[in-house]
This record gives C-alpha cells, sequence and structure tokens, in this order.
C-alpha cells in the first residue's frame, strides 16, 4: 500500500479554503440615546461637510440657485422628522400611551437598513414589552428573520421585568426548537433573579423535558451567580436524572469560574456519576480560558489513580473535552500533551483525535503534516479517521486516501467502503476509477466491488487510444 502524501496535503490545504456564532440570546438594549446619538453626529457631521463644501464653492457658483440645495435639505429634514416621529411615539408610550401593530410596522418601515434600525427596533420592542407584553411579542411573531429574532429578545426582556411569570409561560408553549429553549433559559434565569422560590417552582412544573430542564438550569445559573456553592448543593438533590446532570454541569461551571479550587473540592466530594458530571464540566470551563490548567488539573485527578481507573470512559471524556478546548487556541500543544496521555483505554487515541479534527479547521496542512508523521498504530489513525470524516463530504477522493492509509486491515477496509459508499451515490464513475486505481489487496477488492454491485474484480481501465472490437 502506498500512501500519496503530497495529494493528501495538497488536499487537506484546499479543505481549509472552504472552513467557514452565535450571538448571545437576550443581549443587552440600546438606549434609545444611542438611536439619537448616531442621528445626531451623522446630521452633524453631513452639516458641518456640507459648510464646508459651499464656503470652499462659494466664489465660484455664486450665482447657484437655492433649487439646487434644496435636496440634500430635505434629506437632512426628512431624517428629522422620522427620528422626532420615533421620539414622540416613544414618549407617549413611555408615559403609559398604546402602541398597536400598525404604527409600530410603520415606525419600523420609516427607518432604513442600519444601526439606527436595528437599535430603533430593539428599543421600541423592549418599551412595548414593559408596558404590553403579550401584545408585544405578537407584533414581534409576526416579523420575519433577524427582525424577528431582535424583537422578540428585546420584548421578552422588557415583559419579564414587569412580569416573569407571563414572559416565562409564554415561551414554554412557543414551538420546541434550539432558539425558543435559549429563551426558556433566560426567562427562567431572570425570574428567578426577582422570586427564585417561584421559578424554581415553575420551571420544576413543566411537563417537557427539554422545557422543565432549560428551566431549571435557567434558575441555578441565576442562583449560581450570587450563591454557587448553594446552587451546586441543590443541584445534587434533583429527583430527575436529565434535569439534575443539567444542573449540576451549570452549578460546578459556574462556581469554577469564581473558584476553581472549592468547585473541585465539592465535585471530588460527590459519588459516581454526579461526580463524573461536574468534574467534567469544571474542566471544559477551565479548559476554555487556561487549558494548561485544566490540563494539569487532569494530571492531578489521574496521578495517583491504578491503570485501569486512569482508563475509564469518564476520564476518557474529560481528556477529550481538555484536548478538544486546547486545539482551538493552541494546537501544537494540545498535540504533545495528548500524545502524552496513557495509552490504556483508548484515553491516548480519543485526545489525538480530537486535537487532529479542531487542527484541521484551522490549519489542515500543517495538521496533515503531524499526524503523517505519527508513528503507525492505533493513534494515527484515530487521527486519521477524522481526517477522512472531515473531508468526505468536500473531498471524497482525499477521504479515500487517507482511509487507505490507516494501517489496521479491517478498519481500513471499512473506511474506505464507507467513503465510496457516500462517493458512489454522488459520483459513481470517480468512486469507480479511484478503487480501480487504488492499490489494495485481492481481498479488500472483491469486498469493496460489493460497494458498486459487483462480486468480481472490476475490469481495468481501457486505454484511452485503444480501439474498441
Amino acid at each position: 500500500m502506498k500512501f500519496n502524501l503530497s495529494s493528501c496535503l495538497i488536499a487537506a490545504a484546499a479543505f481549509a479554503a472552504g472552513i467557514a456564532v452565535d450571538r448571545a440570546v437576550l443581549s443587552p438594549v440600546e438606549d434609545m440615546a444611542a438611536v439619537e446619538g448616531v442621528s445626531s453626529r451623522n446630521k452633524e457631521s453631513s452639516s458641518s461637510s456640507s459648510r464646508g463644501s459651499r464656503k470652499r464653492t462659494m466664489s465660484s457658483q455664486s450665482g447657484r440657485s437655492d433649487s439646487d440645495r434644496e435636496p440634500r435639505e430635505s434629506s437632512e429634514e426628512g431624517a428629522d422628522g422620522v427620528l422626532g416621529s420615533f421620539r414622540e411615539v416613544m414618549e407617549k408610550l413611555q408615559e403609559g400611551g398604546s402602541m398597536d401593530a400598525k404604527t409600530a410596522s410603520q415606525l419600523l418601515q420609516s427607518f432604513p437598513a442600519g444601526r439606527e434600525r436595528r437599535q430603533m427596533l430593539e428599543h421600541l420592542a423592549n418599551v412595548w414589552g414593559r408596558r404590553n407584553g403579550q401584545v408585544a411579542v405578537e407584533w414581534a411573531e409576526s416579523l420575519e428573520g433577524n427582525d424577528r429574532r431582535r424583537a422578540l429578545e428585546s420584548a421578552l426582556h422588557g415583559w419579564s421585568e414587569e412580569d416573569p411569570a407571563s414572559a416565562a409561560q409564554y415561551v414554554a408553549e412557543l414551538p420546541t426548537s434550539e432558539q425558543n429553549l435559549h429563551l426558556v433559559h433566560a426567562m427562567a434565569h431572570r425570574w428567578a433573579e426577582t422570586d427564585r422560590t417561584a421559578a424554581m417552582e415553575w420551571g420544576a412544573s413543566q411537563g417537557d423535558a427539554a422545557i422543565r430542564s432549560r428551566a431549571m438550569g435557567g434558575v441555578v445559573s441565576s442562583w449560581a451567580e450570587t450563591d454557587p456553592a448553594a446552587a451546586a448543593n441543590f443541584a445534587s438533590t434533583i429527583g430527575n436524572l436529565f434535569v439534575k446532570h443539567q444542573a449540576l454541569e451549570i452549578a460546578a461551571r459556574r462556581w469554577a469560574s469564581q473558584d476553581t479550587t472549592a468547585a473541585m473540592e465539592w465535585a471530588q466530594g460527590l459519588a459516581g456519576v454526579d461526580r463524573h458530571r461536574a468534574t467534567q464540566s469544571i474542566l471544559r470551563g477551565v479548559a476554555e480560558n487556561a487549558p494548561g490548567k485544566a490540563a494539569a488539573i487532569y494530571g492531578e485527578l489521574t496521578a495517583s489513580l491504578p491503570p485501569q481507573l486512569r482508563a475509564t470512559h469518564e476520564h476518557r471524556r474529560m481528556a477529550q473535552e481538555i484536548a478538544s478546548a486546547w486545539s482551538a487556541a493552541s494546537p501544537q500543544e494540545a498535540a504533545d500533551w495528548a500524545l502524552g496521555l496513557p495509552e490504556s483505554g483508548e484515553v491516548r487515541r480519543s485526545a489525538v483525535g480530537e486535537v487532529a479534527e479542531r487542527w484541521l479547521r484551522i490549519d489542515s496542512m500543517a495538521a496533515g503534516e503531524w499526524i503523517l508523521q505519527l508513528p503507525e498504530g492505533r493513534v494515527r489513525d484515530a487521527a486519521a479517521e477524522r481526517v477522512v470524516g472531515t473531508m468526505l463530504p468536500t473531498d471524497p477522493a482525499a477521504a479515500f486516501d487517507w482511509a487507505n492509509s490507516l494501517s489496521d486491515d479491517g478498519h481500513r477496509t471499512g473506511m474506505m467502503r464507507e467513503v465510496l459508499h457516500r462517493w458512489s451515490s454522488r459520483d459513481f464513475a470517480s468512486a469507480n476509477a479511484a478503487l480501480q486505481s487504488a492499490e489494495v489487496s485481492p481481498e479488500q477488492r472483491r469486498e469493496l466491488n460489493q460497494v458498486f454491485g459487483r462480486n468480481e474484480a472490476p475490469a481495468p481501465a481501457e486505454d484511452p487510444g485503444g480501439q474498441s472490437e
């Protein structure tokens, strides 16, 4: 078997060129002064520029008529008029006046796309949400795209300030989606800031498991900001295992951000799965900001353990979390650390795989060179598998070559079969040609031929210069 190093590195580099987060839920609503400030600065800048331009050209254009200046002045007056109308409506709304969907939509349409329009939308939705949350969110739901998301978040933010229970119940009744579950978490969090007991009772009463979990997570998250120890201890008492584990992870992570040592001592005092969940969450949080510190904590945790305990699934997952987070900041350092992990229980293999996948997305050429320098065996195979999975959607030919580089015969055949199966569904001829030219054993060829519905070895490719009989 030969592995084409240059072609795979070139393919890896090409893949890197094709590699492309999410906006925080309930981002702070910008004050109306920001809207007016931007408009005022724009107007002042425009007026200053206009005055300077007039002064420079006055002598050469002394005969210019007033009508020539009308378009610009009219535009400035129009901007003033739009902002003035908006200010007037907002003042009335803040003083207790009413708002309806038609007026809100007209105001929205009067602003051109841009920063001022976004600020206007969020400010309007927030103030309206405080005055009449139900109507404000219904209007927000009638919008589309980013306007809908911004208006809904801002309206809910305002509504939760006045009536957190109603705002929370509203989002709990929305169709289930990841975005709406984020809103459930956010509303429960805000409610818990003023009435933790009521928010907790509401969250625990939710029939949908996903909603219940997010709601309780929001309560625990809010609690952990002021008393992480109490929040963590409460999380460990929750009866529902799914909700309990989610709450444990949130509390542990929050606590660790304030006092890592105390959080780790608490986590190690838990039993079984609870201990592993809490510890893993702490290490994940620490690794995102200080991966070297997380690696040191992991080393301390496992140093005194016998080999069979260091090789457990839980410790393997902890190592993967650290390797993944560290690779995002410094893949070479993460790679060096991962290669020093114990071989037993596939701890090293799993961590190396995480490093390879992250590194491929940052710098696939460097990642490919690193993988090819690894000694043949299970660890390198783990890294090569991640290359196959990453490249298959965009470059199946390179993925096929990487699959053919695996050292274990059975595993190599399985990976090649998977690549050929998916590749042939999109480009039968190219996949077939790749198999025909591949250096594989007769047994592998017979098995891989089955992907193409054949039980015999494929005929050699025809000589382009030959003639058919």
